[in-house]
């Protein structure tokens, strides 16, 4: 197991007691012996919490650069999990091994002779795309529950491996975040064959996340370059996003570009403000979000409770009362009214003085909670007789 020790030190109120320091298991080790590349290679694993009790499968983050970016991409993973932003994942690392290993694996051929000079040994990513379609993927979904979802991370030469992998086998991932890619690589070629690619493609279900670091002042023209060929030339149902994050170093960069690019790729799984898209097209709007978001990338999405609630108080604190008691009722089988919300319903009618509409929601919070004591004072108070004793609320 991949262990990250955390030294915690707990001073007791009676004095200072030191614990025993305790591992942090945030992954596993895995080893695989790829007869395409004639080597081993390790992979650094993080599964979604409670994966062990569960029967769930997850969309997978494949990570190039395994030995930098596996702790920080499982966080982030995890992190924008657990606020709703992306589904869970199983994020798999794949170590690079020595500087050698990486520039052969990672770099397609090249004819140029500044690539040659200072990156020799180049030229084996058609190779290590063999591996990762046909050993690797393979492995991983007959190893780990996953869902035929897929995105790909890579930096530097890992962004142009992603560029590569994109033009060369487009439907092996869904989506790519190719951070400050090396996309000057032998005279911009791979650029030429993305260009190629979306030429003579119409259609591509996927999204790319580009992002370019620049201490000059200026956005890389190669970065620039694929730029323009996509918004010239994008295959209808693909998604790109160019970020020019120009305070970050070609270094510094991959930490928001792993953030933001899934935040980007999943941005159908959550809504920032879901009132504004309810008052441009209704609750069916939000729906329809949340469906075609879930189906783009393998699940059958419904709005949650707690969205269509956000709505229902964001139209109640707008005094919009009728259209917040329509959303409330809209479907009480899939979305049974919270009693808290139909009793601030009923206050804010109240407070309007429409004492009928007051007790027709106090009446319905109480049958929600009837414990609701609030409620069952204040339909006193309006001349409405209820039950003195609690009733059980409704299983």
């Amino acid at each position: 197991m991949l262990h990250l020790l955390l030294a915690a030190q707990l001073v007791a109120a009676g004095g200072g007691v030191q614990s025993q320091a305790s591992p942090v298991v945030i992954g596993e080790v895995v080893h695989i012996r790829s007869n395409v590349l004639k080597e081993e290679r390790t992979l650094l694993i993080s599964k979604p919490a409670g994966y062990a009790e569960g029967a769930e499968r997850y969309p997978v983050l494949y990570v190039l650069d395994g030995e930098t970016l596996f702790r920080c991409s499982s966080v982030i993973a995890e992190f924008l999990a657990d606020n709703e932003r992306i589904p869970e994942m199983l994020v798999v690392a794949i170590e690079s091994g020595s500087f050698a290993q990486r520039t052969r694996n990672l770099t397609p051929p090249s004819s140029a002779e500044i690539d040659n000079r200072f990156s020799p040994g180049n030229g084996g990513a058609d190779a290590f795309l063999s591996f990762v379609a046909d050993e690797l993927i393979p492995f991983v979904d007959k190893s780990y529950r996953t869902r035929p979802y897929r995105v790909l991370v890579g930096h530097s030469f890992g962004g142009l491996f992603a560029i590569h992998a994109l033009a060369a086998k487009p439907k092996l991932f869904n989506a790519y975040i190719a951070i400050d890619p090396t996309l000057t690589w032998n005279g911009g070629a791979e650029v030429a064959k993305a260009e190629s690619l979306f030429s003579k493609t119409p259609e591509l279900q996927g999204d790319l996340y580009l992002t370019a670091a620049s201490a000059t002042g200026n956005s890389p023209g190669d970065i620039r370059g694929l730029a323009t060929i996509l918004d010239r030339k994008v295959p209808a149902g693909f998604r790109w996003n160019l970020e020019w994050m120009k305070q970050e170093t070609h270094t510094s960069i991959p930490l928001r570009s792993i953030h933001q690019g899934l935040d980007a790729i999943f941005d159908g799984w959550h809504l920032t403000d879901p009132l504004e898209l309810f008052d441009k097209g209704g609750i069916e709007a939000v729906h329809r979000h949340f469906r075609e978001g879930g189906r783009r990338c393998g699940y059958d999405r419904t709005t949650s409770p707690f969205t269509v609630s956000l709505i229902v108080a964001g139209l109640v604190k707008a005094g919009r009362l009728e259209e917040a008691s329509k959303l409330l009722l809209h479907d009480p089988k899939a979305y049974p009214p919270p009693w808290n919300q139909l009793d601030a319903l009923a206050r804010a009618y109240s407070d309007r003085g429409n004492v009928e509409q007051a007790k027709h929601y106090y009446l319905l919070s109480l049958k929600e909670n009837p414990r609701n004591e609030w409620a069952r004072r204040k339909l006193t108070e309006l001349g409405v007789k209820v039950e003195d004793t609690p009733q059980q609320p409704r299983p």
